[in-house]
Protein backbone atom coordinates (compact mmCIF):
# COMPACT_ATOMS: atom_id res chain seq x y z
CA UNK A 1 0.00 0.00 0.00
CA UNK A 2 1.34 3.44 -0.72
CA UNK A 3 0.88 4.71 2.84
CA UNK A 4 2.64 1.51 4.06
CA UNK A 5 5.79 1.44 1.68
CA UNK A 6 7.16 4.51 3.46
CA UNK A 7 11.19 3.77 3.49
CA UNK A 8 13.99 5.66 4.76
CA UNK A 9 14.00 8.06 0.99
CA UNK A 10 17.96 8.49 1.29
CA UNK A 11 18.55 8.12 -2.17
CA UNK A 12 22.16 7.05 -1.77
CA UNK A 13 22.45 10.78 -0.17
CA UNK A 14 21.84 11.03 3.82
CA UNK A 15 23.77 7.49 4.97
CA UNK A 16 26.83 9.76 3.18
CA UNK A 17 26.13 13.38 4.26
CA UNK A 18 28.58 15.13 6.67
CA UNK A 19 27.36 17.17 9.59
CA UNK A 20 28.57 20.99 8.90
CA UNK A 21 31.28 21.95 11.43
CA UNK A 22 30.45 24.60 12.94
CA UNK A 23 33.31 27.53 12.62
CA UNK A 24 35.51 28.52 15.72
CA UNK A 25 37.16 31.41 16.03
CA UNK A 26 40.50 31.50 18.25
CA UNK A 27 41.10 34.28 20.46
CA UNK A 28 44.51 35.90 20.35
CA UNK A 29 45.75 38.05 23.20
CA UNK A 30 44.18 41.42 23.55
CA UNK A 31 45.39 44.41 24.72
CA UNK A 32 43.44 46.11 27.58
CA UNK A 33 42.80 49.58 25.92
CA UNK A 34 41.13 47.62 23.09
CA UNK A 35 39.33 45.12 24.81
CA UNK A 36 36.27 47.14 24.79
CA UNK A 37 36.59 48.00 20.83
CA UNK A 38 36.57 44.68 20.36
CA UNK A 39 34.07 43.49 22.52
CA UNK A 40 32.33 46.17 20.69
CA UNK A 41 33.15 44.76 17.39
CA UNK A 42 31.94 40.93 18.78
CA UNK A 43 29.11 41.89 19.53
CA UNK A 44 28.51 43.50 15.94
CA UNK A 45 30.09 40.86 14.12
CA UNK A 46 27.64 37.85 15.81
CA UNK A 47 25.10 40.09 15.18
CA UNK A 48 25.52 40.84 11.07
CA UNK A 49 26.46 36.67 11.32
CA UNK A 50 23.46 35.88 12.54
CA UNK A 51 21.18 37.65 10.61
CA UNK A 52 23.70 37.75 7.32
CA UNK A 53 25.80 34.75 7.79
CA UNK A 54 23.52 32.07 6.87
CA UNK A 55 22.01 34.28 4.37
CA UNK A 56 24.56 35.00 1.88
CA UNK A 57 23.36 32.09 0.14
CA UNK A 58 19.82 32.88 0.38
CA UNK A 59 20.89 36.54 -0.90
CA UNK A 60 22.74 34.33 -3.48
CA UNK A 61 19.47 32.35 -4.63
CA UNK A 62 17.32 35.35 -4.17
CA UNK A 63 19.21 37.79 -6.82
CA UNK A 64 19.82 34.88 -9.33
CA UNK A 65 16.24 33.93 -9.13
CA UNK A 66 15.47 37.78 -9.07
CA UNK A 67 17.16 38.39 -12.39
CA UNK A 68 15.55 34.79 -13.77
CA UNK A 69 12.28 36.36 -12.66
CA UNK A 70 12.63 39.45 -14.56
CA UNK A 71 13.76 37.65 -17.65
CA UNK A 72 10.51 35.76 -17.48
CA UNK A 73 8.38 38.30 -16.53
CA UNK A 74 9.43 40.32 -19.73
CA UNK A 75 8.88 37.52 -22.04
CA UNK A 76 5.28 36.69 -20.56
CA UNK A 77 4.21 40.57 -21.14
CA UNK A 78 5.58 40.50 -24.35
CA UNK A 79 3.97 37.17 -25.50
CA UNK A 80 0.33 38.03 -23.53
CA UNK A 81 0.16 41.90 -24.96
CA UNK A 82 0.94 40.88 -28.54
CA UNK A 83 -1.58 38.11 -27.99
CA UNK A 84 -4.36 40.12 -26.98
CA UNK A 85 -3.33 43.21 -28.33
CA UNK A 86 -6.44 43.26 -30.68
CA UNK A 87 -8.80 42.94 -27.46
CA UNK A 88 -9.30 45.60 -25.60
CA UNK A 89 -11.22 43.15 -22.17
CA UNK A 90 -10.16 39.55 -23.18
CA UNK A 91 -12.91 37.28 -22.69
CA UNK A 92 -13.05 33.80 -21.20
CA UNK A 93 -11.76 32.50 -24.17
CA UNK A 94 -9.34 34.58 -25.19
CA UNK A 95 -7.80 33.42 -22.00
CA UNK A 96 -7.74 29.76 -23.27
CA UNK A 97 -6.73 30.62 -26.75
CA UNK A 98 -3.32 32.42 -24.91
CA UNK A 99 -2.52 29.60 -23.11
CA UNK A 100 -2.91 27.23 -26.44
CA UNK A 101 -1.04 29.61 -28.30
CA UNK A 102 1.91 30.06 -26.08
CA UNK A 103 2.30 25.94 -25.53
CA UNK A 104 1.86 25.55 -29.48
CA UNK A 105 4.88 27.94 -29.49
CA UNK A 106 6.74 25.88 -26.82
CA UNK A 107 5.92 22.50 -28.68
CA UNK A 108 7.02 24.02 -32.16
CA UNK A 109 10.70 25.04 -31.11
CA UNK A 110 9.58 28.47 -30.97
CA UNK A 111 9.76 29.01 -27.13
CA UNK A 112 11.58 27.22 -24.90
CA UNK A 113 9.94 24.86 -23.18
CA UNK A 114 8.65 25.35 -19.63
CA UNK A 115 6.91 23.37 -17.34
CA UNK A 116 6.02 25.78 -15.23
CA UNK A 117 4.78 28.62 -17.71
CA UNK A 118 2.79 26.12 -19.34
CA UNK A 119 1.00 25.55 -15.64
CA UNK A 120 0.71 28.82 -15.35
CA UNK A 121 -1.10 29.39 -18.59
CA UNK A 122 -3.59 26.59 -18.47
CA UNK A 123 -4.48 27.69 -14.17
CA UNK A 124 -4.88 31.54 -15.27
CA UNK A 125 -7.32 30.48 -18.29
CA UNK A 126 -9.24 28.59 -15.68
CA UNK A 127 -8.93 32.09 -13.88
CA UNK A 128 -10.14 34.54 -16.43
CA UNK A 129 -6.68 35.67 -16.37
CA UNK A 130 -6.71 37.28 -12.69
CA UNK A 131 -3.42 35.20 -11.72
CA UNK A 132 -0.07 37.10 -11.37
CA UNK A 133 2.52 35.67 -13.21
CA UNK A 134 5.29 37.64 -10.46
CA UNK A 135 3.35 36.59 -7.70
CA UNK A 136 3.43 32.76 -9.12
CA UNK A 137 7.31 32.82 -9.76
CA UNK A 138 8.00 34.45 -6.35
CA UNK A 139 6.34 32.04 -4.37
CA UNK A 140 7.72 29.03 -6.00
CA UNK A 141 11.04 30.97 -6.11
CA UNK A 142 10.81 30.76 -2.22
CA UNK A 143 10.62 27.68 -2.29
CA UNK A 144 13.59 27.05 -4.75
CA UNK A 145 15.73 28.86 -2.43
CA UNK A 146 14.71 27.26 0.52
CA UNK A 147 15.49 23.72 -1.26
CA UNK A 148 19.11 25.08 -1.82
CA UNK A 149 19.74 25.94 1.42
CA UNK A 150 18.25 22.63 2.80
CA UNK A 151 20.91 21.01 0.04
CA UNK A 152 24.03 22.69 0.69
CA UNK A 153 23.22 22.40 4.69
CA UNK A 154 24.13 19.44 4.66
CA UNK A 155 26.69 19.13 1.90
CA UNK A 156 24.54 17.50 -0.81
CA UNK A 157 25.75 19.19 -3.93
CA UNK A 158 27.34 16.68 -5.10
CA UNK A 159 24.56 14.05 -4.91
CA UNK A 160 22.53 13.90 -8.13
CA UNK A 161 19.07 13.25 -6.27
CA UNK A 162 19.86 15.51 -3.78
CA UNK A 163 17.51 18.24 -4.83
CA UNK A 164 14.73 15.31 -4.83
CA UNK A 165 15.28 14.58 -1.05
CA UNK A 166 14.88 18.33 -0.58
CA UNK A 167 12.05 18.67 -2.40
CA UNK A 168 10.52 15.74 -1.23
CA UNK A 169 11.21 16.22 2.23
CA UNK A 170 9.81 20.02 1.74
CA UNK A 171 7.31 19.10 0.42
CA UNK A 172 6.17 15.80 2.61
CA UNK A 173 7.89 16.17 6.42
CA UNK A 174 6.98 18.61 8.85
CA UNK A 175 10.17 20.69 9.04
CA UNK A 176 11.60 24.10 10.26
CA UNK A 177 12.34 24.87 6.52
CA UNK A 178 8.39 24.67 5.69
CA UNK A 179 7.49 25.98 8.92
CA UNK A 180 6.28 22.65 10.01
CA UNK A 181 3.04 22.99 7.26
CA UNK A 182 3.95 20.20 4.53
CA UNK A 183 1.29 19.74 1.61
CA UNK A 184 -1.52 17.71 2.63
CA UNK A 185 -4.35 16.11 0.55
CA UNK A 186 -7.45 17.95 0.46
CA UNK A 187 -9.99 15.68 1.64
CA UNK A 188 -13.01 17.50 1.03
CA UNK A 189 -12.68 18.68 -2.52
CA UNK A 190 -10.34 16.39 -4.17
CA UNK A 191 -12.69 14.91 -6.84
CA UNK A 192 -13.46 18.99 -8.10
CA UNK A 193 -17.00 18.75 -7.38
CA UNK A 194 -17.66 22.37 -6.72
CA UNK A 195 -14.46 23.76 -8.55
CA UNK A 196 -11.18 22.72 -9.11
CA UNK A 197 -9.39 25.04 -6.44
CA UNK A 198 -7.65 21.32 -5.84
CA UNK A 199 -6.15 20.72 -9.38
CA UNK A 200 -4.30 24.43 -9.13
CA UNK A 201 -0.60 24.78 -8.47
CA UNK A 202 -1.52 28.33 -7.67
CA UNK A 203 -4.17 27.36 -4.99
CA UNK A 204 -1.52 25.06 -3.43
CA UNK A 205 1.06 27.39 -3.12
CA UNK A 206 -1.24 29.39 -0.92
CA UNK A 207 -3.24 26.85 1.29
CA UNK A 208 -0.49 24.10 1.35
CA UNK A 209 -3.97 21.50 0.50
CA UNK A 210 -3.65 19.78 -3.03
CA UNK A 211 -4.56 16.53 -4.72
CA UNK A 212 -2.72 14.05 -7.12
CA UNK A 213 -2.64 16.37 -9.88
CA UNK A 214 -1.43 19.82 -8.05
CA UNK A 215 0.82 18.07 -5.69
CA UNK A 216 3.02 16.31 -8.52
CA UNK A 217 2.54 19.39 -10.84
CA UNK A 218 4.71 21.48 -7.92
CA UNK A 219 6.94 18.93 -7.35
CA UNK A 220 8.15 18.64 -11.27
CA UNK A 221 8.17 22.29 -10.91
CA UNK A 222 10.40 22.69 -8.43
CA UNK A 223 12.63 19.87 -9.68
CA UNK A 224 12.90 22.05 -13.10
CA UNK A 225 14.04 24.85 -11.07
CA UNK A 226 16.66 22.89 -9.09
CA UNK A 227 17.66 21.31 -11.98
CA UNK A 228 17.25 17.44 -10.87
CA UNK A 229 15.73 14.71 -12.63
CA UNK A 230 11.51 14.14 -12.28
CA UNK A 231 9.07 12.69 -14.47
CA UNK A 232 5.21 13.52 -14.13
CA UNK A 233 3.56 9.74 -14.80
CA UNK A 234 -0.03 9.05 -14.71
CA UNK A 235 -2.62 6.22 -14.45
CA UNK A 236 -6.28 6.70 -14.28
CA UNK A 237 -7.31 9.36 -12.58
CA UNK A 238 -4.33 10.04 -11.09
CA UNK A 239 -0.92 11.77 -11.32
CA UNK A 240 2.36 10.42 -9.76
CA UNK A 241 6.54 11.65 -9.96
CA UNK A 242 8.75 8.79 -11.40
CA UNK A 243 12.77 9.42 -11.05
CA UNK A 244 15.71 6.99 -10.72
CA UNK A 245 17.95 7.14 -7.16
CA UNK A 246 21.74 7.23 -7.50
CA UNK A 247 21.86 3.51 -8.40
CA UNK A 248 19.70 4.04 -11.74
CA UNK A 249 16.73 2.30 -9.80
CA UNK A 250 13.24 4.00 -10.66
CA UNK A 251 10.92 5.33 -8.00
CA UNK A 252 6.90 6.00 -7.78
CA UNK A 253 6.52 9.03 -5.64
CA UNK A 254 3.16 9.66 -4.26
CA UNK A 255 2.93 13.20 -2.99
CA UNK A 256 -1.19 12.47 -1.73
CA UNK A 257 0.32 10.52 1.29
CA UNK A 258 4.03 11.44 1.11
CA UNK A 259 5.33 7.90 0.41
CA UNK A 260 6.09 5.39 -2.18
CA UNK A 261 4.93 3.29 -4.04
CA UNK A 262 5.12 -0.60 -6.14
CA UNK A 263 4.61 -0.43 -9.88
CA UNK A 264 2.65 -3.66 -9.09
CA UNK A 265 0.25 -1.85 -6.57
CA UNK A 266 0.14 1.13 -8.48
CA UNK A 267 -1.38 -1.03 -12.15
CA UNK A 268 -3.73 -3.23 -9.47
CA UNK A 269 -4.97 -0.24 -7.58
CA UNK A 270 -5.65 2.16 -10.23
CA UNK A 271 -6.89 -0.58 -13.07
CA UNK A 272 -3.86 -0.36 -15.75
CA UNK A 273 -3.80 -2.90 -18.35
CA UNK A 274 -0.42 -4.21 -19.69
CA UNK A 275 -1.57 -2.63 -22.65
CA UNK A 276 -1.75 0.59 -21.55
CA UNK A 277 1.99 0.37 -19.94
CA UNK A 278 2.84 -0.94 -23.17
CA UNK A 279 1.43 1.37 -25.30
CA UNK A 280 2.87 4.87 -22.85
CA UNK A 281 -0.99 6.03 -21.79
CA UNK A 282 -0.03 5.25 -18.24
CA UNK A 283 2.99 4.85 -16.00
CA UNK A 284 5.39 6.34 -18.93
CA UNK A 285 8.17 9.28 -17.76
CA UNK A 286 6.64 11.82 -19.65
CA UNK A 287 9.00 14.17 -21.56
CA UNK A 288 8.67 17.64 -21.10
CA UNK A 289 6.77 17.91 -24.52
CA UNK A 290 4.48 15.31 -23.18
CA UNK A 291 4.23 17.38 -20.10
CA UNK A 292 2.67 19.97 -21.60
CA UNK A 293 0.77 18.43 -23.83
CA UNK A 294 -1.18 16.93 -20.14
CA UNK A 295 -1.60 20.78 -19.90
CA UNK A 296 -3.08 20.98 -23.19
CA UNK A 297 -5.46 18.14 -21.86
CA UNK A 298 -6.53 19.87 -18.60
CA UNK A 299 -7.32 23.04 -20.85
CA UNK A 300 -9.51 21.30 -22.47
CA UNK A 301 -11.28 19.74 -19.22
CA UNK A 302 -11.15 23.46 -17.77
CA UNK A 303 -12.59 25.17 -20.71
CA UNK A 304 -15.72 22.09 -21.23
CA UNK A 305 -15.88 23.40 -17.38
CA UNK A 306 -16.67 26.61 -17.73
CA UNK A 307 -18.11 26.88 -21.22
CA UNK A 308 -20.11 23.17 -21.79
CA UNK A 309 -18.12 23.53 -25.00
CA UNK A 310 -16.08 20.06 -26.29
CA UNK A 311 -16.87 20.44 -29.76
CA UNK A 312 -15.66 23.31 -31.41
CA UNK A 313 -12.11 24.58 -34.12
CA UNK A 314 -10.62 25.62 -30.14
CA UNK A 315 -11.07 22.16 -28.96
CA UNK A 316 -9.87 20.59 -32.22
CA UNK A 317 -6.76 22.62 -32.16
CA UNK A 318 -5.71 21.93 -28.86
CA UNK A 319 -6.24 18.20 -28.84
CA UNK A 320 -4.54 18.28 -32.37
CA UNK A 321 -1.38 20.02 -31.22
CA UNK A 322 -1.57 17.89 -28.01
CA UNK A 323 -1.65 14.92 -29.76
CA UNK A 324 1.14 15.34 -32.64
CA UNK A 325 3.80 15.15 -29.54
CA UNK A 326 1.52 12.52 -27.32
CA UNK A 327 -0.73 10.50 -29.48
CA UNK A 328 -1.59 7.74 -27.19
CA UNK A 329 -2.84 10.24 -24.50
CA UNK A 330 -5.99 10.97 -22.90
CA UNK A 331 -6.58 13.71 -25.56
CA UNK A 332 -7.78 10.65 -27.51
CA UNK A 333 -10.69 11.12 -25.22
CA UNK A 334 -11.07 14.87 -26.73
CA UNK A 335 -10.56 13.51 -30.18
CA UNK A 336 -13.18 11.13 -29.88
CA UNK A 337 -16.02 13.27 -28.65
CA UNK A 338 -15.46 16.16 -31.29
CA UNK A 339 -15.91 13.42 -33.86
CA UNK A 340 -19.06 11.96 -32.66
CA UNK A 341 -20.58 15.98 -32.04
CA UNK A 342 -19.51 16.02 -35.84
CA UNK A 343 -20.97 12.93 -36.44
CA UNK A 344 -24.37 13.58 -34.50
CA UNK A 345 -24.75 17.26 -36.22
CA UNK A 346 -24.34 15.82 -39.94
CA UNK A 347 -27.21 13.16 -38.62
CA UNK A 348 -29.14 16.29 -37.08
CA UNK A 349 -29.11 18.08 -39.68
CA UNK A 350 -30.16 15.34 -42.23
CA UNK A 351 -33.17 14.37 -40.18
CA UNK A 352 -31.19 10.96 -38.52
CA UNK A 353 -31.27 9.67 -34.92
CA UNK A 354 -30.40 6.14 -36.06
CA UNK A 355 -26.58 5.10 -36.75
CA UNK A 356 -28.22 2.51 -38.93
CA UNK A 357 -29.89 4.43 -41.05
CA UNK A 358 -26.97 6.46 -42.26
CA UNK A 359 -25.85 4.05 -44.90
CA UNK A 360 -27.04 5.73 -48.01
CA UNK A 361 -25.14 9.21 -46.78
CA UNK A 362 -21.58 8.62 -47.94
CA UNK A 363 -20.54 11.68 -45.83
CA UNK A 364 -21.99 10.00 -42.95
CA UNK A 365 -20.57 7.01 -43.01
CA UNK A 366 -16.80 8.53 -43.57
CA UNK A 367 -17.61 10.66 -40.48
CA UNK A 368 -18.43 7.37 -38.84
CA UNK A 369 -15.86 5.13 -39.93
CA UNK A 370 -12.95 8.43 -38.54
CA UNK A 371 -14.94 7.85 -35.18
CA UNK A 372 -14.82 4.10 -34.84
CA UNK A 373 -10.83 3.89 -35.48
CA UNK A 374 -10.36 6.69 -32.86
CA UNK A 375 -12.78 4.62 -30.38
CA UNK A 376 -10.68 1.23 -31.69
CA UNK A 377 -7.42 3.02 -31.09
CA UNK A 378 -8.41 3.84 -27.49
CA UNK A 379 -8.95 0.86 -26.48
CA UNK A 380 -5.92 -0.93 -28.30
CA UNK A 381 -3.71 1.54 -26.00
CA UNK A 382 -5.76 0.43 -22.84
CA UNK A 383 -7.09 3.10 -22.03
CA UNK A 384 -9.32 2.11 -18.61
CA UNK A 385 -10.56 4.29 -15.61
CA UNK A 386 -12.57 4.15 -12.07
CA UNK A 387 -15.70 5.05 -10.64
CA UNK A 388 -15.94 7.63 -8.32
CA UNK A 389 -17.37 6.03 -5.71
CA UNK A 390 -14.02 3.17 -6.59
CA UNK A 391 -12.04 6.85 -6.05
CA UNK A 392 -13.75 7.76 -3.29
CA UNK A 393 -13.15 4.88 -1.50
CA UNK A 394 -9.38 5.07 -2.42
CA UNK A 395 -9.18 8.52 -0.80
CA UNK A 396 -11.04 7.64 2.45
CA UNK A 397 -8.70 5.05 3.08
CA UNK A 398 -5.80 7.74 2.91
CA UNK A 399 -7.90 9.95 4.81
CA UNK A 400 -8.07 7.25 7.67
CA UNK A 401 -4.45 6.32 7.32
CA UNK A 402 -3.85 10.13 8.14
CA UNK A 403 -6.20 10.10 11.12
CA UNK A 404 -4.55 7.65 12.77
CA UNK A 405 -0.69 8.81 12.13
CA UNK A 406 -1.96 12.18 14.21
CA UNK A 407 -3.32 9.66 16.93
Amino acid sequence: MWWNTRVSYVLGVIANATTIQNRQCKNGKTMKKLLLIVMTLTAVFWGITSYFGAGQLYAQETTQTANKLQSEQVNFAESTSTTVKATAKPTTVDYYRIAVDEMTEMLNGAKPLSFKRAVFLTENAYYDGKLSWTEFCNEIDQVKIKINLMIRAKNLQRFRTAGNWAIFTYMTDSIAENNYHPYTYDLENFMGDHDYESFMVSSLLKTRKGNCHSLPFLYKILADEVNVEAFIATAPMHVFIKHKDEKQQWWNLELTSGTFSRTSFIMESFNVSDAGIESGLYMKPLSDKESIALCLNDILVYYEKKTGIYYDDFVYKTFTTGLKVYPNSLLQLSKVDYQKYKLDTAMEKKGLKDYSKIRPYPDLVELEKELKITQDYITKIGYSSLTSEQYREKVMQIKNKQSQAKN
